[in-house]
Formats: C-alpha cells, sequence, structure tokens
C-alpha cells in the first residue's frame, strides 16, 4: 500500500484535501460491502485490535478503534441516508478507550440501526483502563510508578491484577471495628475503642476512613491521632447534612480503614503511596511480574449515548450485542464521599449546599429511543454500571451480566420528577411528564454491586414508569436488590405503572440494613410486583430491620402479589408510613417467633390482606416449580449476529 504521505505528495494535494479526498475512498471501499437483511440496506464496518485507522473498514482491512468506526458511519449516513442499516463488527481483543465514545444524533437519529456486534460474544472488550509496566520488586510487595493523567499523577482507586479486583489494603482484613463515641461536632472526629488502637499505629495519616451508617456510607481522610485520648480526626465531613447522618446516630457504629502503610499485609492486596508516587502490590503465591496484566481504570466515562437537549434530536436504534464494557473510574469528591442511599451523595463543591448527586456510570443514555443491550457483560466498574438517565423510551437490556461494580448495576431514570414542559421539543410520553419510561431489563444477572460503595443497589428505578424488571436474578449485594421510586411521601410523582414480576433474588443487605430484596418509596399507582422469589436475607446486627420486602415512606397504591419470601432474618415484609398497598397471595416463611409483617408508624388499616399465606419454619424450601418460574429463562450463549 503506497503510504499516506508519498500518495498526497505525489498529487500535490494540501492535507486537508487529501484527508477528504482519501476519506471518500476509504467510505466507497465499505459501502460496496453492502448487503441488504429483509428490507433494509446494511453495511459492515470491521474494527479489530490489529487493524489501522487508515484501512478501509471492511474485513480483510478493519480499522483498528471504535472512534474511526464512528467516523466512517457518519459518512455512510450523509452519502445513504438515515434509513439504512450499519453493523459496525468487533474482531476479538481490547478496545482501549483514550476518550470516552459519544454516540451524538449525527451518528444515529434513526430510523436506521446502529449495531456494535461482538464478532464472537465476550470477547470484545470495551475498556477505559491503562495497562501498568514497568513493575519492581521490593521487600515483600512488588511496585510502580503511578500513572498520570495530562502529566498529573492520579490517585486510583481499583486495581485489577489477571481479570480480577485486588482488594484494596485494609485493616481489619475481615470485618469491622466499632466506635466508642463522636467527638464534639459529631461530623469531624470520633474516639475509638481502646482494643483498636493498634490499628492506628504508624503513618496514618491520609488514609480513608469508611464509616458504615446504617443504609449508607462515608469515605474521608484521617486528619491525626491522639494515642492518649483515642481521638480521630478527620480532614472531611462524615455524613449527608441531614442529622440522622451525624456520628453517633446509631450508636457504636461499624468502620474500617483503607489504604495505610501498614496496612498491606495479605497476598492480593494493594495500595497507593502518594508521596511517593508509587502503587504497591502484595503478590499471591505463584505469580511472577512477567506473567501479571495489571490496569487501572482512566476513563470515568466508556459511552455516552447523547441527544441534544437545547434542540430535542435524539439518538434512536443504537444496539450492542455480545460487547464487554469494562475498566471505568469514579473519583471521590474533594470534600469526601457522604452517601444518602443508592449512591446518591452530596458532592459538596459549596460547602453549604446540600444538593445531591447520583454516582456516574460507566454507559450513561440521554434522549435516547430504541437502544439495546443484549448478551453484554458489565464488570469491573468503579461507578454504576449502565443508566438510562434522562428522556429515554423502549429501551431493553436483555441476557447481560453485571458483575464487580462499585456502585449501582442498572440505573433507570433521575431523581425528580421532570415536568413536560421542560423536557425537550420532540418528547411526547403517555405519562404526560418528561420521565424516561418503558425500559425493560430481563433475563440478566445483577450480582457484587457496591464493592466499594456498600449502599448500592442491584437495580435502582427512579422517577420513572412503564419498566419492565423482570426474570432477573439480582445477588450477592452489601444492601437492597431491587429499589423502586425516590419520594419521601405519598404525593404524585413520575414513578408509576412499573412491573417487578419473576425475579430471583438472594442474598441481600449482606452488610447494610434497613433496606429489603426489593424496596419501593412513594405513590406508584400501577407498579406490580408479581411472583418474585426472595431469601436469604441476613438479620440486621443493628439499627433497622433488613426484610424481604420493604415499603418505605409514603409508599402506596402498589399491589403486591404471588412472592414467595423465605429465610429471612427478620419480617418477610415490613412498612414504614405506607398507605393503601394490596397484598395478595404471597408466601411468607417466617423464623419461629417472627412476625410476617412488621409495621413502623403505618396503620395495618389502609393495607388490604387477600389470601396471604403464613409459614412459620426455621428451614423450608420452595417447590421445584416456584424455582424454575423464576430468574433469568436463558443466558447469553454464542449466537449468530442480529438480523
Amino acid at each position: 500500500m503506497i503510504s499516506t504521505k508519498k500518495y498526497r505528495d505525489a498529487f500535490g494535494l494540501s492535507p486537508m484535501l487529501y484527508w477528504a479526498v482519501y476519506t471518500t475512498f476509504l467510505l466507497l471501499q465499505v459501502i460496496g460491502i453492502s448487503d441488504v437483511w429483509g428490507s433494509h440496506e446494511v453495511f459492515e464496518i470491521h474494527v479489530s485490535p490489529k487493524g489501522q485507522d487508515t484501512f478501509s473498514g471492511t474485513a480483510q482491512q478493519p480499522v483498528a478503534s471504535l472512534a474511526r468506526a464512528i467516523e466512517l458511519v457518519r459518512y455512510i449516513r450523509k452519502q445513504k441516508g438515515l434509513n439504512v442499516d450499519v453493523n459496525v463488527v468487533l474482531d476479538d481483543g481490547v478496545y482501549r478507550l483514550e476518550r470516552p465514545l459519544i454516540i451524538t444524533p449525527a451518528v444515529n437519529p434513526g430510523p436506521g440501526h446502529l449495531r456494535f456486534i461482538a464478532a464472537n460474544p465476550g470477547k470484545a472488550i470495551v475498556s477505559g483502563g491503562r495497562l501498568l509496566t514497568g513493575w519492581k520488586q521490593g521487600a515483600h510487595h512488588w511496585e510502580v510508578r503511578v500513572p498520570s493523567i495530562n502529566d498529573q499523577p492520579f490517585l486510583t482507586r481499583e486495581l485489577f491484577i489477571n481479570g480480577c479486583r485486588a482488594v484494596r489494603a485494609r485493616t481489619p482484613n475481615e470485618g469491622f471495628f466499632r466506635i466508642d463515641r463522636p467527638g464534639p461536632d459529631k461530623r469531624t472526629s470520633l474516639f475509638i475503642r481502646p482494643q483498636d488502637a493498634w490499628a492506628f499505629e504508624g503513618n496514618i495519616v491520609g488514609s480513608e476512613f469508611v464509616y458504615l451508617h446504617d443504609w449508607s456510607t462515608s469515605r474521608v481522610k484521617i486528619l491525626s491521632f491522639d494515642p492518649q485520648s483515642l481521638q480521630v480526626v478527620f480532614s472531611q465531613k462524615i455524613g449527608c447534612s441531614a442529622p440522622h447522618y451525624e456520628i453517633g446516630h446509631w450508636p457504636h457504629a461499624r468502620y474500617f480503614l483503607e489504604n495505610g502503610e501498614r496496612m498491606l499485609d495479605l497476598p492480593g492486596e494493594w495500595r497507593t503511596d502518594m508521596e511517593k508516587g508509587i502503587i504497591l502490590y502484595f503478590p499471591r503465591p505463584g505469580q511472577k511480574m512477567e506473567d501479571v496484566e495489571a490496569v487501572v481504570p482512566v476513563l470515568e466515562t466508556l459511552v455516552h449515548v447523547a441527544g441534544d437537549t437545547s434542540t430535542g434530536e435524539r439518538v434512536r436504534n443504537v444496539h450492542w450485542h455480545g460487547i464487554v464494557f469494562e475498566h471505568c473510574r469514579f473519583n471521590i469528591p474533594d470534600a469526601g464521599y457522604a452517601a444518602g442511599q443508592a449512591t446518591i451523595h452530596e458532592p459538596r463543591r459549596d460547602p453549604q449546599s446540600a444538593i445531591r448527586e447520583m454516582m456516574p456510570a460507566a454507559v450513561t443514555l440521554d434522549l435516547a429511543d430504541g437502544c439495546a443491550f443484549v448478551d453484554c457483560s458489565f464488570r469491573h466498574l468503579g461507578g454504576s454500571g449502565l443508566w438510562f438517565r434522562r428522556e429515554c423510551r423502549d429501551g431493553v437490556v436483555r441476557r447481560c451480566f453485571f458483575d464487580d461494580i462499585s456502585g449501582n448495576g442498572i440505573n433507570i431514570g433521575e431523581t425528580i420528577t421532570r415536568p413536560l414542559k421542560d423536557a425537550s421539543p420532540e418528547w411526547t410520553s403517555p405519562f404526560n411528564n418528561g420521565c424516561t419510561y418503558g425500559i425493560h431489563v430481563v433475563d440478566s444477572v445483577v450480582r457484587e454491586c457496591g464493592a466499594q460503595f456498600f449502599e448500592a443497589v442491584g437495580i435502582w428505578v427512579g422517577i420513572s414508569g412503564g419498566n419492565v424488571i423482570e426474570h432477573n436474578e439480582v445477588a450477592q449485594l452489601p444492601y437492597t436488590g431491587i429499589s423502586v421510586g425516590w419520594s419521601w411521601n405519598d404525593q404524585p410523582t413520575g414513578c408509576r405503572d412499573n412491573l417487578v414480576r419473576a425475579n430471583h433474588i438472594h442474598h441481600c443487605m449482606l452488610i447494610l440494613h434497613d433496606g429489603g430484596g426489593i424496596y419501593t418509596l412513594g405513590r406508584q399507582p400501577g407498579t406490580r410486583l408479581l411472583s418474585n422469589l426472595i431469601h436469604d436475607i441476613p438479620p440486621n446486627e443493628d439499627g433497622a430491620e433488613s426484610n424481604g420486602i420493604f415499603m418505605d415512606e409514603g409508599s402506596r397504591d402498589i399491589l403486591v402479589e404471588g412472592q414467595t419470601i423465605y429465610n429471612v432474618g427478620r419480617s418477610p415484609i415490613r412498612f414504614h408510613k405506607a398507605l393503601e398497598i394490596t397484598l395478595r397471595k404471597n408466601t411468607l416463611v417466617c423464623q419461629p417467633g417472627v412476625p410476617p409483617y412488621r409495621y413502623n408508624r403505618t396503620d395495618p388499616k389502609t393495607l388490604r390482606f387477600e389470601d396471604d399465606r403464613v409459614v412459620e419454619a426455621e428451614h423450608w424450601e420452595p417447590s421445584a416449580e416456584v424455582k424454575n418460574s423464576v430468574g433469568p429463562r436463558e443466558t447469553a450463549a454464542l449466537r449468530p449476529r442480529p438480523q
């Protein structure tokens, strides 16, 4: 192939004119491989880690980057119109993004589809991580220079070794300490118990103090420790602004420490020493430096499907098939991390502000219609996984896996009821508001979210309507499994007509309290919880109860029918300030002496009970028919390309 420089020089073209001619030449090659699927003309662009961005994008000459593939999509749209479909086929390998992939209305305004298809499902990986190389041997550990962004070193919170999350050095290695009592202002200091003082020996300044509230966490830096008084002072405030987040609101709260210099004491742990500018890793037995692949997340966003909020132009029909999304970081705010619930936290950019924001996701959609994720995986992520955020509709998540995620697995909607007058010009909704609606999450697995931030949930549905969450497995979570609603009173919101059906929800509430396998908030006319199997919810150690289903403040106009709840340490269903809920034909298995329902500031007369079955048993198993009726009906497998 003639070099680009020789080609340009041979024809005497300016660089700008040359690229216009050369791009047209490549585009003609891509258009030349078009096909017809059904009534749609389809074009393919091939991408491979072994390709080159100067190539044409054919199967024989794939481009190297997704960014270049997007450029070719735009050229095809200009040449062939908006009705054609474009398939971007990803060969096996890792695609390390230098910047987030932004898909705008100029890329895919519809009606034609844009599909990103893994040639082999699960083998095409979109990563926001950077490989760490140049490890050196220390006394009992390896070390490497801290990576930099824009020539500035950054504090990474995560390290992945050979595809697994390494443990950020912590004390105690298992379990938690408990505080003695709060300091004077109940925000910036506390006193520890004498038997735990050993954990604060050495240089503890700058280490991270992780405080467990009942249903959320705070992460702040240690400023000082007085071994005589046993007082720990922080450089940031613990807890959100509301008084129930003060230190000591629940007596003797749990805590642990991270990233201290004396905490690197077990194989598989790591820490960052910012003073020396190095990352230290304590290798596991048998690991060799030359064989280890070490990755730190660098990008804060992997993909943003972004319509134009000012013009109302939307992105339509973008589908992802068999793609793996991994390695995306979340930066704790400079003022520390103070969470309220479900990763919604106070960033405190203004010290006087109590405004809360939701933790960002690796993949976010705004003003997006008909977008889908099928047979995809979201893993090793520092924030949340996937978010259908503002003005999204008719989205699909099918046969996807969400695993090892620091925040929430899936988010649907926002925390506000966006009025129709504030929506973009092209938006319409059967619910007469500007809220996301009609998202289907089906046959998927969501597990081990909240890896860093324990208040995270598996699936979060905020102020959003008409969504379907069915036949999923949601498991191994520190807090709630599925959360629906975001209003602490019974006033009308945009949350309504959601269906949560036939999900297998288990081993939730493993660390925090005051939640459940399913958690609801606010008035939700038309919302139905149907035929879910919920089990293995441990009893809370202190604070408020953990339950199979917890219907919190304002929960109203909800049907709860056909649940099977067993092996729950406390009451299977709890109500707090709940109103007008219908419970029908649920099977509630209680531990001996535990009531089936718990009422907190709720009048049972406002609830309707119809044929619930209550069983008291220490050990109980549902029938095979019940077990087989819930959870994913099928999981991702090698399949032909969608047509």
